[in-house]
């Protein structure tokens, strides 16, 4: 069987689609002048088997990927710092979003209030 033949050939356009830099690193989330960045772990497992037309016999195959956050990225006036998440630390991070957005939530107050009290 050749390579592009059957269900490997029909395999290989998707796995194209995953093996990209944008698997790893995800969408840039920006928020009050800082981007975080998240980055991810990436594991893919297939597996194929065929047959021969003469013996009646069948082909098939299967895969998956999983797909972990491991770390983000903050970009900060031009400085790039990594934090790496261990065993938790989703939850942990899902913990603190409240007190994160009443951080944001105050840098856009402040900026709201500066720019009121510069115009005449």
């Amino acid at each position: 069987m050749e390579p592009k033949d059957g269900i490997f050939g029909d395999f290989l356009p998707q796995l194209k689609n995953l093996i990209k830099s944008e698997t790893v690193f995800g969408e840039p989330y920006e928020i009050g002048g800082i981007s975080i960045i998240p980055v991810n772990s990436v594991k893919l497992g297939f597996g194929f088997g065929g047959g021969s037309e003469d013996k009646k016999d069948g082909q098939g195959g299967g895969g998956g990927v999983v797909l972990s956050p491991v770390a983000f990225l903050v970009v900060k006036d031009g400085e790039v710092s990594i934090h790496n998440l261990s065993a938790g630390s989703v939850e942990n991070i899902m913990l603190k979003v409240p007190e994160m957005l009443e951080k944001v939530a105050g840098l856009f107050e402040r900026a709201g209030k500066k720019k009121t009290s510069e115009t005449p």
